[in-house]
């Protein structure tokens, strides 16, 4: 779609990787203090890869266990960057939002003072810019393509939440399919529901609560992945567009949201050669997809500089809800003109008892507080009761509807949760059942 392509802003200056800053949660360091002092249910010394899958069952804070307990040894295997990484986007599977945004700033290059003030000059000196409400925009622009391709960072919930507020208005546009890059694209995936084999991401609850709501309104979920781990990155996105490819062509009439992570909907050739999925599937297929960038222009950004400009860009213009930025009605992107056909700027996240307010979902859900059952709670989790009564009443398997270690006002866990039959779970800090609780939502 390359009437959108216009960019605001050129990259500038990045120095040093940080550590993390600012006071962590007091369940966080309570969590740390745990993992250093002792040794956490279920720790394996030989562990040599961060999972939230050990023994085939869902364990939320088994990755941050071993990351706590054995830091140098992570940051041996992934990187300092990379841990800090891993990190971020395990505190946001645990539904810790804040902290997952202090460990991925960690995982940056810092950004000297010189090259910030650098930065906010640039911003304050934008004009003309305009801005329009984000779903509308893409409601419109969705019309005419086949095709909508829009992105998400694993370690931001946000942008599924996002993704969850277009699903009705696109399905009623004539979109049936729901390819993601998260599905498991193996003979043992489960499509039809969402379970622990629908995907490793989908574990995510925000990310789960899109694969339910997509099922509710009537999408077919299209896993695409390359299954061949040895695959070099070209051979990887170019099997993805064709897997792509070949689900449009089984159906001929239906329209498809693809939703991918970070840069693989860019429709731009890197320099050494590196063809994006967006672009292997445009070129094979003959369709020009609707390319949405909402990665770039979010809290804390996605690399240093990001980060500053969009610091500096929130302070320039007033950003109440997800928005597209216009000059002269034209869409423009504030970092990356040529790789997207569209920039979603997403606003500061607000907070209620140390949890977003976005994980309303729109409206969907309502924030329901919670009541622990001991001082021994640590970790609250919320499941379907429907899920519970088909798993053999057993949650190991299952995606929270949400869950949460952050005790708000009055020592109560602020749960967001839609109108239903749940079943409570009330988790010591090494994950061990102290109690469950069965409540409905009205």
């Amino acid at each position: 779609m390359t009437f959108f392509k216009k960019s605001l802003l050129a990259a500038v200056l990045i120095t040093t990787v940080q550590s993390v800053t600012g006071q962590l949660l007091a369940p966080v360091e309570q969590l740390q203090d745990h993992c250093k002092r002792d040794i956490p249910a279920g720790y394996s010394p030989k562990l040599n890869i961060l999972t939230l899958m050990p023994k085939g069952n869902l364990h939320y804070l088994f990755p941050l266990y071993h990351a706590f307990k054995d830091e140098a040894k992570f940051k041996g295997i992934y990187t300092e960057k990379g841990y800090y990484d891993e990190l971020s986007q395990y505190f946001a599977f645990a539904g810790d939002y804040q902290t997952a945004m202090q460990y991925l700033e960690s995982s940056y290059d810092s950004i000297d003072d010189g090259a910030r003030r650098k930065v906010f000059r640039m911003v304050d000196g934008l004009k003309n810019v305009e801005h329009v409400e984000a779903w509308k925009y893409i409601h419109f622009a969705a019309r005419n393509t086949r095709v909508l391709m829009i992105n998400e960072a694993h370690n931001k919930p946000l942008q599924s939440a996002f993704v969850i507020s277009l699903l009705k208005d696109l399905y009623k546009g004539g979109y049936r399919l729901l390819a993601m890059e998260m599905l498991n694209n193996f003979s043992d995936h489960e499509l039809s529901r969402l379970r622990l084999h629908t995907g490793y991401y989908t574990a995510e609850p925000v990310l789960g609560e899109l694969v339910r709501e997509a099922l509710a309104i009537g999408y077919q979920l299209v896993p695409y992945e390359d299954t061949v781990a040895g695959h070099r990155p070209n051979q990887r996105d170019s099997i993805q567009a064709a897997n792509i490819y070949s689900a449009l062509q089984r159906d001929t009439t239906a329209r498809m949201l693809v939703l991918a992570s970070y840069t693989h909907i860019s429709e731009k050739e890197t320099e050494d050669g590196f063809i994006p999925m967006a672009l292997a599937f445009k070129r094979m297929s003959g369709i020009d997809p609707l390319t949405i960038d909402q990665t770039d222009m979010t809290e804390e950004g996605n690399f240093g500089y990001g980060r500053v400009l969009y610091q500096a860009y929130l302070q320039k213009f007033s950003i109440k809800s997800p928005s597209i930025a216009l000059v002269n009605n034209t869409p423009v992107n504030v970092i990356h003109g040529d790789l997207y056909d569209l920039s979603v700027i997403h606003p500061l996240t607000k907070y209620q008892d140390g949890r977003p307010t976005w994980f309303n979902l729109g409206g969907l859900r309502q924030p329901v507080p919670i009541k622990p059952s001991s001082p021994s709670v640590f970790f609250v989790q919320a499941y379907y009761q429907d899920e519970i009564a088909g798993n053999n009443n057993k949650p190991w398997q299952l995606v929270p509807a949400d869950q949460t270690y952050i005790p708000g006002g009055k020592k109560l866990y602020l749960l967001y949760l839609k109108k239903g039959k749940y079943v409570i779970y009330f988790r010591d800090i090494d994950y061990h059942i102290l109690s469950t609780l069965s409540i409905e939502v009205n």
